[in-house]
This record gives structure tokens, C-alpha cells and sequence, in this order.
């Protein structure tokens, strides 16, 4: 025991004071006014009580929650119930132990690469631990937390099953993917990963290969299976209201990129740049995985894995997004990719810099510290500007004390026992989480069920944020021509409007 420790002390000290940092940076960020909040975490806090307290899987308006996987809201609630603290007061702790576990499970991959250096390692955890776009993810109640762990631990979960191909190693992996699935559904993506994977590996034989595929294929989609049916059941649809994209795939590139130009120095505001050098990493990542496939020296590597994963993450964010109505594709939801994009784009640099002649090695080199610099610098400015807010208000999102000092809400909240039902919100999520009143969300402009459904209430309340305007629901003006408005209280920061009858 006394020796795995010195071996793991020796081979990772370096990510663990990785580790240190950024769990600093996460006390700091959540000190003001704790985890932060956004309407999404307030549906996996309700999830997780409820499940704790009634094991019902319904959110805070006790309606079965449907349009987000299980696995998070769950993992909250066992480790809530395990240890007696309510969720609010463990996911600070529990995002810092899985940062800590995303910087080690990075550290553990470059020591496996083909050729690594103590020096590329120390250099590329410093940025991971001090990166606002990681520190962002981390600071929030969000199942992306879980998640990145997850695709870090499948990673050196399927280089093990590469080492031995014995089924225990495969349960292992199709565990992980499971696990990662019905914790976002953008966990296909680690299923297409491993089953490409198994597919082209060249050490399997056919009978094997097609039994081990049998075994990924329904252990890691058995929870989201049973996920999806229960949604059917309880609600009528598998995952949520889904709505047409309203976004070409032209479009997401770019939004994409937008994203990109965020994190990579020198790039931001440059979006053309940034989507066409994106194309540019994409479609080379694609010729290396196709590479590596057709010449099997290198296909069971780390290096491949990642490459893998990356594609295959890029290529269904860009498709889902250009099928159906989805959020922009911010750092959040691109998150997932952000350790592998680094990884892809810096692994060839140790190999580089080992076989080549020493005026190339010098020009390399030169250019690598540049780029370190550049990242460093860039992640201080941002990390700066964001402490500047986070310092007297919190965290954006419902904890921040735009929020929790908001007159309109403190006004609510002392009045809310004369806001009958139904109580309607164009943020019913804030509506809950800063006052308690559940409120039923408006309906989505462009669903007629949900306008027709609406529109029959004979009277109701209508509680308006002005911070929380949703251009996907129906305006505050459409409601105006339908019905008849009674009275209104205007409070700073929104209004509460009783309605009755249709006009």
C-alpha cells in the first residue's frame, strides 16, 4: 500500500497541486453566495430532493422530468442521502473532488502516451487547473461536472481493455458509458466512440469482436434505455419537447467557432478564423483516426482514443444542433471537448520535438512558449474580469445577488400566499428556487398544444422577470391580445399581472 502511494505521489504530484489550484479557485468563486444556479440546475436540485425525500422523479412542480437524463439528479440524491447534507451544500464539495479527478485522470493519460515529458505535463495541467472555461463548469450545479469525469475515466478505461481485451475490462467500460449516458444524453457520443473502436480494432477476431460489441451495445445503453421508456410512460414523449432547428449547419460551424475563438489565445473575436481553422483540426483529426484505422501501430493508444472521441463529440453536437432547436453551442455544452481539443492539438509536440533536426526543435519550441504564455495570459484576463463580479455578487445565475437581493422578489416572496393557482412565469425555475411558488412555464410560441392549453385558463397570475425575457415563449404582448389584464404590480426588476377572460 505504502508503495502505490509513493508511485502515485511521484508519477502525479504535479497534477495534484494542479488540483489544489483549482480547487481554490472554486472555494473563492463559491464563497460569496455559494454553487451557482441556472434554470437547468434548478431542475436537477428539485429532481435530486424529490428523489431523496419521496423517490419520485419529478421536478419542482412535481411534473415527471423528462427533458434531462436521470443519472445526475440521482447520483445527488445517493450521495445527499449517504451524507446527510442537502445537495446545496455538497456540490461544492463533490465538483472540487471531481475537478481534482479530471485533472488526474489527464495527467494519467499523457503519462500514457507514446512519448510524453514531465515538462508537457506540468505545462498543459497549468492551464487545465487555471482555465476559466473549466473553473465555469466547476463553479456550477450542472451534470457537465460529472460528465468530463466520466469521458476521462472511459478513456483510460477502454487503454486497459486494449492492454488485456478481457470481458471484465469490457463490463468495466460499457459501465462507464452507461453512466455516462443517462447522465446527458450526449453520451452517445462515448457509445459510437467505443463501439468504432472495437469495430476496427485489428487484434479482434471476428467472433470476439461482434460479441464484445453485443455486450458494449446493451450494457451501455441499458439505464438511458430504461430512462427513455419511463419517459414515455410518465410523460407521453422519450426526452422532452423537441423543436425544429431553427440553425443551419453553416450556422453552428460558426457558433462553434465563436466558441473556439473563447478558448484559444490570439483567436478571440476572430470567429471566421476560429470556424475555419476548426475545420481544419476536425478534418485532420479524421484523417489521423482513418490513419491510425488502416495502420493498426498506433490504433489502441491514447492519442487514437482522444482523436476518436473528439470527432465523434464535434460531429453529433453539429448534427443534433442542425436537426433540432438547441441552446447556442456555448462553452458549457462544448465543454466535453475542450480537454481533447488541447489534447489533439498538443500531443504531436513531444515526438516533434525528440526527432527533429534542432532548428526546427528551436523554432517549435519557441513557438509553444508563446502559445503558454498566450493561454496563461488569457486565462488571467478572463479569470480577473469574472472574480471582479463574482467577488460582490456571486456567481451568475440564481445565487447572485442581482437575484437573491431583487425587490420584485423580495416582494413575491412576502406576498406570494394571495398568487392562487395557476401562477404562471416566464422563469418558473427562478420563480421557485428564490420564492417557493410553483409556477407553470409559458408556452413555447411555436407549439400550438401548448398556446391552445394556455389560452383556456379563464384567469391567472403571470409573475414577469425583466432579466429573464425567453424569446422562445410567447411575448407578454401576445397575452395582452388574448386576454384581459385586471391589474398589475410593477416592481423593480419585473411585474405580477392577474389576467381574466379572453377578449
Amino acid at each position: 500500500m505504502k508503495s502505490i502511494t509513493t508511485n502515485f505521489l511521484r508519477n502525479h504530484w504535479d497534477a495534484i497541486l494542479a488540483s489544489v489550484t483549482g480547487c481554490l479557485f472554486i472555494y473563492f468563486y463559491t464563497r460569496h453566495s455559494g454553487i451557482g444556479i441556472s434554470p437547468d440546475s434548478v431542475n436537477y436540485l428539485s429532481a435530486a430532493n424529490n428523489i431523496r425525500s419521496h423517490f419520485s422523479f419529478t421536478d419542482f412542480n412535481g411534473m415527471p422530468l423528462v427533458d434531462f437524463p436521470l443519472g445526475y439528479p440521482c447520483l445527488l440524491a445517493l450521495l445527499s442521502f449517504i451524507s446527510g447534507f442537502t445537495v446545496i451544500q455538497l456540490v461544492p464539495v463533490l465538483n472540487c473532488i471531481l475537478l481534482s479527478g479530471i485533472i488526474i485522470s489527464t495527467s494519467i493519460i499523457i503519462n500514457g502516451y507514446t512519448k510524453s515529458s514531465a515538462i508537457y505535463k506540468i505545462i498543459f495541467l497549468s492551464i487545465l487547473a487555471c482555465s476559466p472555461f473549466i473553473l465555469e463548469v466547476y463553479s456550477m450545479l450542472w451534470s457537465e461536472t460529472f460528465f468530463l469525469f466520466l469521458i476521462l475515466l472511459f478513456v483510460i478505461a477502454i487503454k486497459k481493455y486494449f492492454t488485456t481485451h478481457r470481458t471484465l475490462h469490457l463490463v468495466l467500460v460499457s459501465l462507464i458509458v452507461a453512466l455516462a449516458f443517462v447522465t446527458r444524453y450526449a453520451g452517445i457520443s462515448l457509445m459510437v466512440t467505443a463501439g468504432f473502436l472495437l469495430l476496427f480494432n485489428g487484434e479482434l477476431n471476428t467472433r470476439k469482436k461482434l460479441k464484445h460489441i453485443l455486450v458494449l451495445g446493451i450494457m451501455g445503453s441499458s439505464l438511458v434505455a430504461a430512462n427513455l421508456i419511463r419517459n414515455h410512460y410518465a410523460a407521453g414523449h422519450i426526452a422532452g419537447v423537441r423543436e425544429k432547428a431553427l440553425r443551419s449547419l453553416g450556422d453552428n460551424i460558426q457558433q462553434m467557432g465563436e466558441t473556439f475563438s473563447e478558448w484559444l489565445p490570439f483567436l478571440r473575436g476572430h470567429i471566421t478564423a476560429t470556424s475555419i481553422l476548426l475545420l481544419i483540426i476536425l478534418l485532420s483529426a479524421i484523417f489521423i483516426l482513418i490513419k491510425r484505422t488502416l495502420q493498426q501501430q498506433y490504433f489502441q493508444s491514447y492519442e487514437t482514443i482522444i482523436t476518436c472521441f473528439f470527432v465523434m463529440y464535434v460531429l453529433f453536437m453539429l448534427t443534433i444542433a442542425t436537426i433540432s432547436r438547441f441552446e447556442n453551442l456555448s462553452s458549457r455544452l462544448l465543454s466535453p471537448i475542450y480537454i481533447p481539443l488541447l489534447l489533439v492539438g498538443s500531443s504531436w509536440i513531444v515526438n516533434f520535438l525528440t526527432t527533429s533536426i534542432r532548428i526546427k526543435r528551436i523554432v517549435v519550441l519557441f513557438v509553444c512558449l508563446i502559445l503558454f504564455a498566450g493561454f496563461h495570459y488569457n486565462h488571467y484576463r478572463l479569470n480577473a474580469e469574472a472574480w471582479e463580479g463574482i467577488k460582490d455578487a456571486g456567481i451568475p445565475g440564481y445565487t447572485e445577488d442581482s437575484w437573491t437581493q431583487s425587490p420584485a422578489v423580495a416582494y413575491i416572496k412576502k406576498n406570494k400566499d394571495k398568487y392562487v393557482s395557476p401562477v404562471f412565469a416566464n422563469a418558473n425555475d427562478a420563480v421557485y428556487f428564490l420564492t417557493g411558488i410553483h409556477a407553470t412555464a409559458l408556452p413555447h410560441k411555436e407549439i400550438k398544444q401548448e398556446i391552445d392549453a394556455f389560452l383556456q385558463h379563464p384567469s391567472f397570475y403571470l409573475i414577469w422577470f425583466n432579466e429573464a425575457d425567453n424569446t422562445d415563449l410567447i411575448s407578454l404582448d401576445f397575452i395582452k391580445q388574448h386576454k384581459t389584464l385586471v391589474s398589475v404590480e410593477e416592481l423593480e426588476g419585473g411585474a405580477v399581472y392577474y389576467f381574466s377572460a379572453d377578449r
